[in-house]
């Protein structure tokens, strides 16, 4: 039987091994390899850093969820894959090595948030993107008495070369991996300190490595520099940050903010499994170039979704979820179930919530693919849409086929 081993967690992973084993049922042997039993929803860690959510109400138990569905389940860190031999290496929990053969491999692990690139950090950085992250920020935030607060992006070290097999407009370059987060965060703390009647006391500066939300329209960007305007808060854009102390953040040309709780999205880079595989799997950032059917361009058994392929940018759920649907419907196509395939038409879609003032903005916008769709709205009901898809995201164990049909988030 033909052997397909998934790798990752979050939505580049379970999206791909969900839609394969409904499409192909019997005909191919599903195997998800994920460092942890546990996966966690990432898009609501930042309600954890405020105090309106726990952890635990996002948590999924991989052991469980997957095979229910018939896709079994292998806890284990991927060290490398062997694309020229078809193995994947990894590590099982009780420190011992495991080559596996497949025959196919989709790649869902996503990048590699690159805290080691910022002196300081371990000491004075803060972050949401991963469970520990948000748990210490929540911390943090209730002893905070007032200051100076950073929110802001490190640097996407983005591959180049060799490029994907896409047009050049779907492949695009951006000096922030994904700055959603942060005016999200932004727009949550101005919530949170205005409950909490600490408006007055605190200064808020959100910077960029490079313009801010390049991603989104100059209509839209406009928009929220209005809402910052209006909220007091201070935009510093080419700002690349390379150090963090008690009371400042520090450039790389020696720009000096300060920052009594500095709040950063950490530089993307590479996976180090994916650094470490064959080298002509990935680009010079350690990132996979595919086609428009999310296949290697180097080998025709690799498939990439999510973070991990070199054409999702910036790295956004919405296009995990896209590059995983996709993989899965070519892939059945090949095992011999006829399935259409969708094109890959990239937006950055996503809603910025603020919870505690009672609505979000939500955007779709694919000006950065050279589209001309635009739109940034605030609303009550985008707050409400947003818990809407986290409550169906857990209820289908992150099994998101009907996703498709919600239209935007």
């Amino acid at each position: 039987m033909t052997k397909v081993l998934v790798l990752g967690g979050r939505f580049g992973a379970l999206t791909p091994a969900y839609t394969l084993k409904r499409l192909v049922g019997s005909k191919a042997e599903i195997k998800l390899i994920n460092e942890s039993r546990f996966s966690w929803l990432r898009l609501d860690l930042p309600h954890v850093s405020i105090g309106v959510k726990d952890v635990d109400e996002f948590k999924l138990d991989l052991s469980q969820a997957l095979p229910e569905k018939g896709i079994e389940f292998q806890e284990g860190k991927v060290i490398k894959i062997d694309a020229k031999n078809n193995e994947v290496i990894y590590k099982k929990p009780d420190g011992s090595i495991e080559e596996e053969e497949y025959d196919y491999v989709i790649v869902g692990i996503g990048a590699h948030l690159g805290t080691e690139l910022i002196k300081g950090w371990d000491k004075y950085g803060y972050s949401v993107c991963e469970p520990e992250f948000a748990l210490k920020l929540r911390d943090r935030l209730a002893t905070f008495q007032g200051g100076n607060i950073t929110i802001g992006s490190g640097y996407f070290y983005q591959g180049h070369n060799p490029r994907p097999k896409v047009p050049e407009n779907l492949a695009p370059f951006s000096d922030a991996a994904c700055e959603g987060p942060v005016f999200e965060m932004s727009l949550m703390l101005h919530g949170y300190f205005k409950k909490n009647g600490m408006l007055d006391k605190v200064k808020m500066t959100v910077y960029s490595p490079g313009e801010y939300l390049s991603d989104l329209s100059s209509d839209a960007r406009k928009a929220v520099g209005e809402i910052y305007k209006e909220f007091g808060i201070t935009l510093i854009q080419n700002f690349r940050v390379r150090e963090i102390t008690e009371h400042e953040i520090i450039d790389e040309k020696g720009n000096r903010i300060p920052s009594d709780l500095s709040i950063i999205l950490p530089p993307y880079t590479g996976n180090p499994a994916l650094k470490n595989s064959t080298p002509d799997l990935v680009d010079d950032a350690g990132f996979i170039p595919t086609d428009l059917n999310m296949v290697s361009i180097k080998y025709d058994n690799v498939y990439a979704s999510g973070d991990a392929n070199a054409i999702t940018v910036p790295k956004l759920a919405y296009l995990a979820v896209k590059t995983g649907r996709i993989a899965a419907q070519h892939l059945a196509n090949r095992l011999g179930v006829p399935t259409k395939v969708d094109k890959y038409d990239p937006a950055v879609v996503c809603i910025a919530d603020n919870p505690l003032e009672g609505y979000g903005v939500a955007v779709s916008d694919n000006t950065m693919y050279k589209g001309t769709h635009s739109t940034a709205v605030p609303s009550p009901v985008n707050s409400l849409k947003k818990e809407l898809f986290v409550k169906y995201f857990m209820w289908s164990k992150g099994d998101l086929a009907l996703e498709k049909y919600f239209g935007e988030w």
